[in-house]
């Protein structure tokens, strides 16, 4: 079996490694029941590490495409046939079957890097059984179930075989009312007519990349970021200009350079806490962001996920409540912050805008459940979501506080990280030796996992970065948990460098 590896290739080097299995396989260069290299032996070939290797063949037996046997190795998959006999006794000679082979049937947008890393994402998020940082859920323990049960009868009891019809496109009036007021207080200029309710922030999204970005058409996104994002806008055609992020958020300067340059459709940047780094975009970078969009003309994709969890220093204006010349398209949700279940968001925009995501929410999924969007409504007019917001702060500060404990006392010298003020995440950045992509192989062997670095990245991805979440963690699962991590890189950098020496002593010749 050839196998040629693309090192500077987006795809990760352990999905091509499975891709030429597959052709090979295709190809009938491996038959049914033909045992694949052994993982030393075809990483020793390919100059890889042993767990890259292994990582392919696990994707490989998740798709029952091989079978491992203990002692024996790994095998192509056996198709079997069953025995069919005609009346009167014949039986039909056997033609060869085959499963479908799906590699190459898929749509080139379905193929793409972005789709591929969304993928692993949720693989990795979704593990059971294990202590996980990765995903971006809020925190199940703390979930007001019996309140919002509650809301739920009332809505049946109020509003009868309504919620069970379908409803307003745009969303249930009185939950459109809610939001627009509560924008309202926080300095946003919005009306009941501005907002639309989402299946989700996600559908927001994929519902403004339809709706604004034609194939071809530029897409200034921060990087790195959130990858439901960068596969929205990809997925509509758009080239994503990447911009990068620090400690004060989305480097406006780097935009505007690169708006003197290129047109951007849009910007998209998630100013409070963003996803993956944590950071928070300054005021003065809020102010200067607007000030640009005025200048260009140029729309913003504010996504609000979590503002509201903000639990250190003082609160900062939505970018939606800074504006007054309706640049800037408010994307949030209840998922963050309340229950993930419910797939609840919203979008606040100009009227023009609004029209526009009605007509394409009409065609993708008719209506956001009534029912849910009701016993929300009667949740928050309760003032239940605020009391919701006053008990989980401080739960979340505590998981913070104690990652951040860990992370000092057990990851390896050089390691550094983000200090958030509010929402779920933070990002860590290990010694350039390690790779995020290993370590995460090596201690999912030990029952935890993470969120790899360069999964959030459109361009140049770093291979020592990861994401860590604080929201659905215990805390005693983070001090188990990162100290099995810490103490992994710790081995791993150690073994690192040890091979550094030895090529070093290797290569050195006497000087004469």
């Amino acid at each position: 079996m050839h196998v040629t590896l693309d090192h500077n290739a987006k795809t990760p080097v352990y999905l091509q490694i499975k891709a030429a299995v597959l052709a090979a396989i295709r190809d009938g260069k491996l038959a049914p029941g033909a045992r694949l290299p052994a993982t030393r032996e075809l990483a020793q070939q390919l100059g890889v590490n042993r767990s890259t290797v292994a990582m392919a063949y696990d994707e490989l037996l998740a798709d029952g495409v091989v079978e491992s046997f203990v002692g024996r190795g790994t095998f192509v998959a056996r198709q079997t046939l069953a025995e069919v006999a005609r009346p009167g006794g014949r039986v039909p000679q056997r033609t060869p079957s085959h499963k479908m082979v799906w590699e190459g049937i898929f749509s080139e947008r379905a193929q793409s890097p972005v789709v591929e890393s969304l993928l692993d994402l949720y693989q990795v998020s979704t593990l059971r059984d294990v202590i996980s940082f990765s995903g971006s859920f809020p925190d199940a323990t703390s979930f007001p179930t019996r309140e919002f049960r509650n809301s739920l009868h009332f809505a049946e009891r109020t509003l009868g075989d309504e919620v069970y019809r379908y409803g307003p496109v745009a969303g249930y009036e009185r939950l459109r009312e809610y939001l627009a007021r509560r924008m309202c207080e926080s300095g946003a200029q919005v009306s009941t007519e501005n907002i639309i309710v989402t299946s989700g922030s996600q559908q927001a999204l994929d519902l403004i990349a339809r709706a604004l970005v034609s194939p071809g058409d530029a897409v200034a996104i921060e990087n790195p970021t959130y990858p439901g994002a960068m596969t929205a806008f990809a997925l509509a055609g758009a080239r994503l200009l990447p911009i990068p992020v620090d400690e004060q958020g989305l480097c406006v300067d780097v935009l505007e350079n690169v708006l003197k340059v290129q047109r951007p459709k849009l910007v998209y940047v998630v100013p409070s806490f963003q996803n993956p780094t944590g950071a928070c975009l300054s005021w003065e970078r809020r102010l200067r962001l607007l000030g640009l969009a005025q200048e260009y003309n140029l729309p913003i994709i504010e996504d609000d996920y979590g503002s509201h969890l903000r639990f250190d220093g003082d609160s900062l204006p939505h970018l939606k409540a800074l504006d007054d010349t309706e640049h800037v398209i408010y994307v949030s949700n209840f998922s963050k912050s309340l229950l993930p279940g419910l797939r609840i968001g919203w979008c606040a925009a100009a009227r023009p805008v609004i029209v526009r995501l009605t007509a394409f929410k009409q065609n993708s999924d008719i209506t956001t459940s009534p029912l849910l969007q009701s016993a929300l409504w009667d949740f928050c007019r309760r003032k239940r979501y605020e009391a919701h917001l006053e008990r989980i702060r401080p739960i979340y500060r505590a998981r913070r506080d104690a990652m951040l404990a860990r992370l000092a006392a057990d990851f390896p010298a050089g390691t550094t990280w983000t200090k958030p003020a509010g929402g779920l995440f933070l990002w860590v950045t290990l010694p350039n030796a390690l790779d995020a992509t290993e370590l995460l192989y090596q201690v999912r062997q030990q029952g935890v996992v993470f969120s790899r670095g360069r999964l959030f990245y459109c361009d140049n991805p770093q291979r020592n970065t990861l994401r860590l979440s604080y929201g659905h963690v215990t805390l005693e699962d983070i001090e188990r948990g990162l100290r099995i991590i810490g103490a992994t890189a710790k081995a791993m950098l150690s073994r690192a460098v040890t091979r550094t020496a030895d090529r070093f002593h290797s290569c050195t010749v006497p000087l004469v």
